[in-house]
């Protein structure tokens, strides 16, 4: 009477069109990141290749060194600009030529640029230029932000009294007193 193996009804059973369907899907993932890791390992391998080119050509003297700095972010859009690009006729951004552009530039006593200042532009602009650099940096607002919400806690006696509770648990436990679990942060 029969009717087939009951083995092939189990879920467990490897030969079941569920579990090799799965496995096949485990095999191609596992397949498409072997493809990944490959991928990126050879345009880790193009890139290494590439900086040794550039910095055997800086060393030679046929390439200028670039600087890894990150001053360029707080430059205005007219330091992007190569002076030496636009000296020589080459296209260069609409909107940086207009920027370039001084009403007037030398020695005076309205740019402030006299002799005896050493021809260096200083004042509130700069000032107020670096102090909303440092308001607007991403790094200040978040260690401003932790520093809020830690005065919050510190301020707050339920939150300083379940933290105190927490630290001590530990120990209470280990000297076999029963505790409430109910209090939790």
């Amino acid at each position: 009477m029969g009717g087939g193996d009951l083995n092939l009804k189990k879920s467990w059973h490897p030969q079941t069109l569920k579990n090799v369907e799965r496995v096949w899907k485990a095999e191609q993932k596992h397949e498409a990141e072997k493809k990944k890791i490959e991928e990126l390992q050879r345009e880790l391998r193009e890139e290494r290749a590439r900086e040794e080119m550039q910095r055997h050509a800086e060393d030679s003297g046929a390439m200028k060194k670039k600087s890894d700095r990150l001053d360029w972010m707080y430059q205005g859009p007219c330091a992007m600009v190569n002076k030496e690009d636009y000296l020589l006729g080459r296209p260069i951004d609409k909107y940086a030529t207009d920027k370039m552009v001084d009403e007037e530039s030398g020695p005076s006593s309205d740019t402030g640029l006299l002799p005896g200042s050493i021809f260096t532009a200083t004042g509130a602009n700069s000032a107020l230029d670096m102090a909303s650099k440092i308001r607007e940096d991403p790094l200040f607002t978040i260690r401003k932000r932790e520093e809020e919400k830690k005065r919050e806690t510190l301020t707050n006696p339920m939150k300083m009294k379940m933290i105190r509770e927490m630290v001590s648990w530990p120990s209470s436990r280990a000297g076999g007193a029963a505790t409430s679990r109910g209090q939790r942060l």
